[in-house]
């Protein structure tokens, strides 16, 4: 009998999965829905899908722990960005080198070795078992550099000072090495990495300037994982169809997630199954929310022929995280129809 791990492998590399990979997850305690019978129904289909995946193992560090001013909450990385949650998410607050480059010289790198960094992953990892597991590189490259300068500087600084944009977006690929070099001593199956790179309709930039400003950056990272023998996952928002060769081509294994709303998944069918993996897909902004759950069931059915027909090529899983106001029995609906595709 194959392991969660060898599962997710066949999958990812088309040789034909034994069971659906299932990446799912719902906060019930932040639906507005708040049925206990239905609530006791998702957690009883829960139960019913194998702990195949290990991920979320977090290795940031905050240089100002979180403080609560008026109900909101504070702090600040170790990259120098304040954060703020209103109880909606968390957003950046304040940008440490949004006022120009000369205080990059003096800018404190953060320490990629910083002692007891991987101390809590290491625990975890000792009861890995069977799992495929997943070790992060979040707010990789484009993120990271946007919460250092703010978001309109990022888009405007390869055309205004190209040498000073250079110099930044290296140092953050340089920590960035650093991390993936850990994650594969400790022998994880997969690096995930994040950068969201589009709107609901397209590129944030136009993709021949992607190609060169950031192109050769995600390369190099993407083939430091590949030679280490596992697989590059990314986490990409909105419309990225228009690169989605180039990251094809540099490595990429597995596409997380898939927005209906923002792409056309049968086109990302055509033109991609069978050369990367897809993860996600069933749209928590339409039909989980305002759909039945016959269209939520139809839709996962739709997605797993879609994606799943390439002798693999296709981890379930939802578009985005399940927002509050989607009832629960679409989430009813969403697991029932997933357990359909579990292993006997």
């Amino acid at each position: 009998m194959i392991s969660g791990a060898q599962n997710y492998k066949l999958a990812i590399e088309f040789k034909g999965p034994a069971w659906l990979p299932t990446s799912l997850w719902v906060n019930l305690d932040w639906l507005y829905d708040k049925d206990p019978a239905k609530q006791q129904r998702v957690r009883a289909l829960q139960q019913r899908f194998p702990d195949d995946l290990l991920g979320e193992l977090w290795i940031t560090r905050h240089l100002r722990e979180t403080q609560t001013e008026s109900g909101v909450k504070h702090w600040t990385d170790e990259w120098g960005v304040g954060w703020a949650n209103d109880g909606h998410g968390s957003k950046p607050d304040m940008h440490p080198l949004a006022q120009g480059f000369e205080f990059l010289s003096d800018y404190p790198l953060p320490d990629p070795l910083l002692p007891g960094r991987f101390d809590e992953v290491d625990k975890h990892l000792k009861d890995r078992g069977s799992r495929y597991v997943q070790g992060l590189v979040w707010f990789t490259l484009f993120e990271r550099y946007w919460m250092l300068r703010g978001f309109e500087n990022a888009l405007v600084d390869p055309y205004l000072d190209e040498p000073q944009f250079c110099l930044l977006r290296d140092r953050i690929v340089q920590f960035n090495m650093a991390l993936i070099d850990q994650w594969l001593e400790r022998g994880v199956h997969a690096v995930f990495f994040s950068d969201d790179w589009g709107s609901q309709r397209s590129l944030l930039m136009d993709p021949s300037d992607w190609r060169r400003y950031y192109k050769p950056s995600y390369q190099a990272m993407f083939e430091r994982v590949r030679r280490g023998g596992a697989h590059v996952w990314m986490h990409l928002c909105g419309n990225i169809e228009a690169i989605l060769p180039d990251l094809i081509e540099i490595g990429l294994n597995v596409l997380n997630p898939v927005q209906p709303q923002a792409m056309d998944v049968r086109r990302l069918s055509r033109e991609f199954g069978g050369h990367v993996c897809f993860n996600g897909g069933v749209d928590v902004q339409g039909t989980l929310i305002t759909g039945t759950p016959d269209a939520v069931r139809r839709e996962v059915h739709e997605l797993v022929d879609l994606f799943g027909r390439f002798h693999g090529g296709y981890i379930a899983g939802t578009s985005h995280t399940i927002m509050p106001e989607t009832p629960l029995d679409n989430v009813i609906a969403l697991y029932e129809a997933l357990a359909q595709y579990l292993k006997a």
